[in-house]
């Protein structure tokens, strides 16, 4: 299982690295347009504000994955060795649980704008899609939570 959310870390990773250099150009061509010719892409802006809310809460699964998400460790690197592997399985525990919570809303969201068809302003996006990326980012963080939570209690992390 491991090997599996390992590669498909690794591929959203690369996918996400295309999307990054993607935008980069989307950016050289909306200054070209705007400074040598004048022509401003009203939607251009807009969607790259979209594209950035993706890399965050997609690129969130892989950094998870690789266990190199933030982390408030001061307080718990000083506990023993003991206490430290009870603490594991709760703080896998409370992020999954927290990570569910927030999706749950998430997804609350996304059905309303869903089912009214609202699309953003400029580039007229459906705005679930957009949204969706934040729900699929809490999720996958979720499952990986739970995933460290299980290898914790059997002792294999």
């Amino acid at each position: 299982m491991k090997h599996a959310l390992d590669t498909i870390s690794r591929w959203l990773m690369t996918a996400l690295a295309l999307l990054l250099i993607l935008m980069v150009l989307m950016i050289c061509l909306g200054v070209a347009l705007r400074y040598i010719w004048g022509v401003t892409l009203l939607w251009l802006d807009e969607s790259l504000v979209f594209s950035m809310v993706g890399i965050v809460f997609i690129g969130a699964i892989g950094v998870s994955q690789k266990n190199q998400h933030l982390r408030m460790s001061l307080l718990s690197d000083s506990f023993s060795k003991p206490l430290r592997r009870f603490l594991g399985p709760v703080e896998h525990l409370a992020t999954a649980g927290v990570c569910l919570y927030v999706a749950w809303y998430s997804y609350s969201a996304i059905s309303r704008l869903f089912a009214r068809g609202t699309l953003s302003n400029m580039a007229e996006v459906p705005l679930w899609l957009v949204q969706g990326t934040v729900l699929v980012g809490l999720v996958g963080m979720a499952l990986i939570a739970v995933f460290r939570l299980f290898e914790s209690l059997r002792g294999s992390e």
